[in-house]
């Protein structure tokens, strides 16, 4: 049990939730109660068909402290969280999915991290002691997928970058800068958070599939969407690792085949019909040279863009 009266802001995005909020608010109000935590939830609806919203505006004549934002259209699950968080009244605020898939047993869990000086804490489905039970492996695949882009284009090191299910302070979260608005909004706000050098911690969950209702990733959309967003993330957080390597690679082989092409002249007296590989020789090399520089002039672009928003 915490020791002080904590407050928390809880940020639930829905469409068509209306069977699993039923369990997830009282379940939520549970362990809000048992742990003496000061807690609002915040459900961004958007405009359910199933009467999702109705049902969050009916539970809070009971327990008096959940907000319902009701949205005209579906605009997207990282714009919902975007307005949540921006709402939340309290300074630490917890997002986590409507669909049941994140057990709220682990909230005093996220808010004690957060006490000892985490400024985000994520609920990991990577780490020694977490599992996942029965996801359908097309899920496992693009979250493997996603949280690889983030380790290789941004650097993070961690797990479960792409994981919902997290807990933040709302003063670190007012000196992000984030573009997405759908799936990779997590991985942004992960990487956003790592770059700007805030302490990140994550823990252990166990996460189960939703036994009701249908998950809304599309994944033939999200594979384009990764696509685009590792080639940001490549010029936003890692420009000279990412361009300045892949620069470096064709100038070496440019060079290592003008090497080869003038052993060759030496050897021989004549150049013969390897025309094309000088060709492709000056090819490699420009081309390596202007990628390099364009790391360079997107790395100093970056510095100045995290300065200014600083």
């Amino acid at each position: 049990m915490l020791v002080k009266m904590s407050k928390i802001s809880i940020i639930i995005p829905t469409y068509n939730e209306k069977e699993n909020i039923k369990k997830l608010i009282p379940d939520t109000e549970k362990v809000l109660k048992e742990n003496k935590i000061r807690g609002e939830i915040i459900i961004i609806d958007d405009n359910s068909p199933d009467g999702t919203g109705e049902l969050a505006e009916s539970l809070n004549k009971k327990y008096r402290n959940i907000k319902v934002m009701h949205r005209k259209k579906k605009a997207g699950v990282g714009s919902a969280r975007m307005l949540g968080f921006s709402i939340a009244s309290n300074d630490i605020i917890l997002s986590m999915e409507g669909d049941n898939t994140h057990n709220p047993k682990y909230i005093p869990k996220f808010i004690k991290e957060i006490e000892k000086g985490a400024d985000l804490v994520i609920g990991s489905r990577y780490l020694k002691d977490s599992k996942i039970i029965n996801w359908p492996i097309k899920r496992r695949i693009v979250s493997k997928t996603a949280n690889f882009i983030t380790r290789f284009f941004a650097g993070t090191r961690l797990t479960d970058a792409t994981n919902g299910y997290r807990a933040f302070t709302k003063k670190m979260f007012k000196k992000l800068w984030i573009e997405s608005y759908s799936y990779p909004f997590n991985m942004e706000f992960a990487c956003e958070t790592v770059s700007r050098g805030f302490k990140v911690k994550e823990i252990p969950i166990v996460f189960i599939d939703r036994k009701r209702g249908s998950s809304k990733l599309s994944v033939s959309k999200e594979f384009i969407s990764f696509i685009l967003t590792a080639f940001r993330f490549a010029y936003t957080y890692r420009p000279m690792k990412v361009f300045g390597s892949f620069g470096v690679l064709l100038i070496t082989l440019g060079v290592v085949l003008t090497g080869y092409l003038i052993n060759w002249k030496i050897r021989t007296g004549a150049v013969g019909d390897r025309l094309p590989l000088i060709f492709l020789a000056v090819v490699l090399i420009l081309s390596g040279v202007q990628i390099f520089s364009f790391g360079l002039i997107v790395n100093v672009v970056t510095r100045l863009r995290k300065e200014f928003i600083k």
